[in-house]
């Protein structure tokens, strides 16, 4: 069957608690300010009082080995989120006391150490600027009670900080610190619905059929997906089709590999179809993975994650323009073990995951840390089995990233995300799936 050209696919459209610290004043909860969600990029001062130190200074012409900012003064007051983001880490260690690390946009993580108590918000709960997270206090490595504010990037302090304070002042829990933080004004799409390609709201899924027709089949936003419709012909040729949205505008896009190597790159436009057309690499028919949907690197941007035939496994940096420009990072190796492999954010962290079937079965969440991954967890066996896997977006609407899965009789399975990392219980979408060759 002759290949539809790309520029006739790009004119296709798709179908339509409180606590008292001993020593200090009980906690004025009313004094916190309001909270509010923020796109501005712009952060707020976390609590009250006097700068004592900062990142490597000790504020009195000293050099101190110390990596973020001391708020001395005002123990038992509310303590606020810096920045909209989602919360990481609730814990306590023998330096920081209890302490709370917030991940935001663009890769940066904020950490408020020295807490009266365990932080007030759970992991992975969402909380915005101005919100209270817990209470200043004077636990851990602590001389006086103060709050022990650090901002990290992509996994390195931001000393820059440093320049939003003044040694020896005074500042006011809420204001705005006057910093500009690179990226952290980006607005980015959701990270489980960068598989909406008609626009309506809900994940859908791109098949390649047995006659290698590409069909567009529509989400319902409950598990379900209505009769795949034609979009173009001849790309059984193509292998490693991925859904993503590498140039950040919120619209589903699509990747795939050439039998030549290259890799293809369609941008979803506002009608339901597919518009720009790029070619971001090379040498990507042979990789034995290929998958994408969020940020890996932690910088705000989607990337693309390569497993090659060795097994090396590659963070392909996207810049938010539809490009993979680099820096690409080398992120793990033994990836040749894996049968397949689905990217996502599965943990509400906003930075992305993996999940992948080994080959002898089980089924494994790697938690993403930001241009690496963490220890692996199991998190289920027998996936063997499946013929076909994809995933890592929201297709029942409850805004967690989900698998579907298919058995080799051609049953469609949905497995729920529960938001953590792991899976409920599998729901049955449908028969009759073995014609796909690919499912994405």
């Amino acid at each position: 069957m002759k290949r539809t050209s790309r520029w006739r696919l790009a004119r296709v459209a798709m179908l339509t608690a409180a606590a008292v610290l001993i020593g200090t004043i009980a906690p004025s909860l009313a004094s916190s300010g309001p909270a509010s969600a923020a796109t501005d990029g712009q952060m707020v001062y976390p609590a009250s009082g006097t700068i004592q130190s900062k990142v490597g200074d000790g504020c009195r012409s000293d050099y101190r080995k110390h990596d973020g900012i001391d708020i001395s003064g005002q123990g038992g007051t509310p303590i606020l989120a810096a920045y909209d983001g989602v919360i990481k880490t609730r814990a306590w260690s023998n330096g920081y006391g209890y302490y709370v690390d917030i991940q935001h946009a663009a890769g940066y993580v904020t950490r408020y150490a020295h807490m009266v108590a365990q932080g007030s918000v759970a992991p992975g709960a969402s909380v915005v600027r101005g919100q209270q997270i817990g209470i200043v206090g004077s636990t851990g490595n602590s001389t006086g009670a103060h709050l022990h504010f650090e901002v990290w990037r992509n996994g390195t302090v931001f000393s820059a900080i440093n320049d939003g304070f003044v040694c020896l002042s005074t500042v006011a829990r809420g204001g705005r610190i006057p910093l500009v933080f690179p990226g952290l004004g980006t607005v980015a799409s959701s990270p489980v619905m960068t598989a909406d390609y008609n626009g309506d709201g809900k994940a859908d899924l791109l098949g390649v059929a047995g006659d290698s027709d590409l069909h567009f089949l529509a989400g319902n936003g409950a598990g379900g997906f209505a009769k795949g419709s034609v979009i173009t012909s001849a790309w059984g040729i193509h292998r490693h089709l991925t859904h993503t949205d590498l140039n950040g505008d919120g619209r589903a896009d699509m990747l795939v590999a050439r039998s030549d190597g290259v890799l293809e790159y369609y941008a979803g436009n506002a009608t339901g179809g597919f518009g720009a057309y790029g070619t971001p690499g090379s040498g990507w028919y042979g990789m034995l993975h290929v998958t994408s949907g969020a940020d890996f690197s932690g910088d705000g941007h989607q990337d693309v994650l390569g497993a090659s035939a060795t097994g090396s496994l590659t963070i392909y940096r996207g810049n938010g323009t539809g490009a993979l420009p680099g820096p690409h990072t080398l992120v793990g190796s033994g990836w040749n073990t894996i049968r397949y492999m689905v990217g996502g954010e599965f943990n509400g962290d906003r930075l992305g995951d993996i999940m992948a079937v080994a080959n002898d079965g089980t089924l494994y969440f790697y938690p993403g840390l930001g241009g690496r991954f963490g220890t692996r967890v199991a998190v289920g066996s027998g996936w063997g089995a499946m013929t076909a896997l994809t995933g890592g977006v929201d297709y029942n609407g409850d805004k967690k990233a989900d698998l579907i899965a298919r058995t080799a009789s051609g049953e469609l399975y949905l497995y729920p995300g529960d938001g953590t990392g792991r899976l409920k219980s599998r729901i049955l979408i449908g028969s009759g799936w073995s014609g796909y060759l690919q499912l994405e």
